[in-house]
């Protein structure tokens, strides 16, 4: 079965007790291609709608691994010199984390996959201010353009790494130079601890907001 017949059985599908599950099934796919998840009620046969490149990977960012974790990478492994690996110890990227003030609430920093240092994972508590906080470093490394668009720049040089256009690690702060991290999304299941993996689930940043930013019903009496 091809991939639009897989998303159109998904979403056409009413077998008694599996809907849900169908719709989660032909979302999950629509998002991994870039396709739009919106469907019309009235609709009676689906298409594949494309999305602009900004709306699909929006639409990708909104599903994130919950709760929310961060994903670390040290780019230096990436060099296909081992003489030019840079190690940075989970304690040291948790020392250099607390150091920038940014987390209030409990982490927990772990290897991630594989369990190398080359990938490690912060863990944050399934709560709004959990995802505050991770919020808040995921934001640090796009303002230090060391987010998830610049992690796949510098790293698609065939082996030689590549930071800020310039070839190689060399000067300043060794963290502010070789790690580069961002929120967790759906896709990113597979750089996961075995633990975080197996626990997760996925969920609507958007819709966490929105329940974060409901107001309070009043008490009946």
């Amino acid at each position: 079965m091809d991939t639009r017949r897989l998303v159109t059985h998904a979403y056409m599908s009413h077998k008694a007790g599996l809907r849900a599950e169908h719709l989660g099934l032909h979302k999950a796919i629509c998002v991994l291609l870039g396709w739009s998840t919106v469907v019309p009620d009235e609709t009676i046969t689906w298409a594949p709608q494309i999305l602009p490149k900004s709306d699909a990977l929006a639409q990708k960012e909104d599903l994130i691994i919950w709760p929310p974790v961060i994903i670390i990478h040290n780019i230096s492994f990436w060099d296909n010199d081992p003489e030019k690996w840079k190690v940075v110890t989970v304690d040291a990227l948790e020392a250099f984390i607390r150091g920038k003030g940014l987390i209030k609430g409990r982490i927990k920093v772990c290897l991630g996959k594989p369990a190398d240092l080359s990938i490690m994972v912060v863990k944050f508590l399934g709560i709004f201010t959990g995802l505050g906080d991770a919020e808040k470093l995921h934001k640090f490394f796009m303002e230090c353009k060391r987010g998830r668009v610049e992690f796949e720049l510098a790293t698609s040089n065939n082996g030689t790494v590549s930071i800020n256009g310039e070839t190689g690690i060399e000067g300043g702060k060794l963290e502010e130079n070789i790690l580069y991290g961002y929120l967790g999304v759906s896709e990113d299941l597979d750089k996961v601890d075995f633990t975080s993996r197996n626990t997760s689930l996925i969920k609507s940043k958007m819709e966490i907001l929105d329940l974060a930013n409901a107001p309070v019903k009043p008490e009946e009496t």
